[in-house]
Parts: structure tokens; sequence; C-alpha cells
């Protein structure tokens, strides 16, 4: 399915119904989550309207470009432009502002962010390579320590590890390298051993 557009940096060129209905479906399900742990934690923040729009909209973006990230669609379409994953990368201040419009603590959430920055331009800078997948597992691991070791509320925490799941690992990965590479065997004539 050709992707509009105006959506192309989030979705790629191209989707497939199942990877847009995932997306949609993960939004949906992860933000019911939050909102229940919101509830549950009686943790919600008295903000202003305004407020609530920013983190609620910046929210959704982490969940859903969480899932979006994963696709081939959108990995493709970064995989050929390496100055937009840059830029990518630059732009993706969320979980700040995120704490801002909650009244969450800022010093964490510039810890989460820092972290979550500095691995994905190491990451980026290993793209292509083999190890790249095996040093995100990495980061992201010791990324959920990090979190797990701070003390927002539970919502804001889960929040934080999408954050990082999307730009540390789901973004940052090829994660259809093979997939370059039979295409490649296959238009040089080369066998594939797979």
């Amino acid at each position: 399915m050709k992707v509009p557009s105006q959506l192309r940096e989030v979705l790629g060129t191209h989707q497939s119904g199942f990877a847009l209905s995932s997306i949609g479906l993960m939004t949906l399900f992860g933000c019911y989550v939050v909102y229940v742990l919101f509830v549950r934690q009686k943790t919600l923040p008295d903000v202003a309207w305004w407020q609530w729009i920013i983190g609620d909209l910046l929210i959704v973006d982490v969940i859903a470009g969480c899932m979006a990230n994963f696709t081939k669609g959108t990995n493709d379409y970064y995989k050929q432009r390496s100055q937009s994953r840059w830029v990518f990368i630059a732009i993706h201040f969320h979980i700040i502002v995120i704490a801002w419009s909650y009244n969450i603590a800022l010093n964490e959430s510039v810890i989460i962010w820092g972290y979550t920055i500095i691995t994905a331009v190491i990451l980026n800078t290993l793209y292509g390579r083999k190890a790249q997948n095996v040093i995100a597992i990495a980061f992201v691991v010791l990324g959920f320590m990090v979190i797990a070791s701070l003390s927002s509320p539970l919502w804001f925490q889960c929040i934080a590890g999408l954050f990082l799941i999307k730009v540390c690992y789901a973004f940052s990965v090829d994660h259809y390298a093979n997939d370059a590479l039979s295409e490649f065997e296959g238009s040089s004539g080369k066998k594939n051993p797979t």
C-alpha cells in the first residue's frame, strides 16, 4: 500500500495493511494501558488543558512510533536516507516535553533522553554492521535498568521505556538487513543459501 507523501517520514513510502492495522491497534492498546496506570496509581497530574493535549499527543506519537519503526516500510525508508536518520534522532526530545507537560521531574527525563540519544547516535554509526542488533539490545536492557532506578511514576517509566525502544532499537537498527542481502544476491544471479 502506497503511503501519502505527508506521512512518509513516519511510515515510509509503502506499508502493508497488516503493518498499518498493527500500528493502530498497538497504539490504542498502549494508550489504554497508560490511562489505566494513570488512574490506578492516582497520578493524574493537575495541569492545564493545553499541557494535557501536548503530553497526550506526544505519548501517542511515542507509542505509535515505537511500533511503526519496526515495520519494513519505515525501516527501508530510513535505510536509504542516512541524513534523515540523523535528523530523526536529533528531533526526538519527546520525553522531556512529556515530563514537563505532566509535572514529572525534568532531571529524570533529561537522564532518559540523554541516554537514549547517545545510544541511538552510537547505533547509527554502526548502521548496517552485524553487531548492531546485539549492541542495541544491550543498550535497551541497560536503559531499562536506568529507567527502573528513577523515582518517576510507573506510567512515565513505561512511556520512557517505549521512547527508548522507539529511538534506540526500533529506529536505529536495520531490522531487515538480510532482506537487502537476499535481494542483492537474487539480482546478481547467486543462489540464496536460505
